[in-house]
């Protein structure tokens, strides 16, 4: 990570896509982390959810490629939530929060599997 920490790529980012931290639910603790890139005018993003494990900024290759395309990107970090229905609540509040119309979700599920899912908010 130290490597990534230093290259030019990492460092544009962060300078150029600010970290937001948004709640959403009635428990004050429960903050989603995001960056959002690309045009605010497109109701329809490409939505990143990281591994358990990593954080919202594991995608910055990705939204810097796509954004470049035009393209808006948000690369999500979710609170925890103990199952199932409550993330997909808290998740729902969050497309609402934002305003988005649609938005296609894409999964990381191991280093080189990821599937993309199309969801109506």
């Amino acid at each position: 990570m130290d490597e990534i920490k230093v290259s030019p790529d990492y460092n544009w980012f962060r300078s150029t896509v600010p970290l937001k931290r948004i709640i959403v639910d009635d428990d004050d603790s429960k903050v989603w982390s995001l960056y959002d890139a690309g045009p605010k005018s497109i109701r329809c993003p490409i939505i990143l959810l990281p591994p358990v494990s990593g954080t919202a900024e594991v995608f910055f290759q990705q939204v810097l490629a796509l954004t470049g395309w035009g393209y808006r990107v948000i690369s999500l970090q979710y609170p925890v939530y103990w199952d199932l229905m409550e993330f997909c609540d808290g998740f729902r509040k969050l497309l609402d929060h934002l305003q988005l119309d649609k938005v296609s979700v894409c999964i990381m599920l191991s280093n080189v599997t990821r599937f993309i899912l199309w969801l109506a908010s």
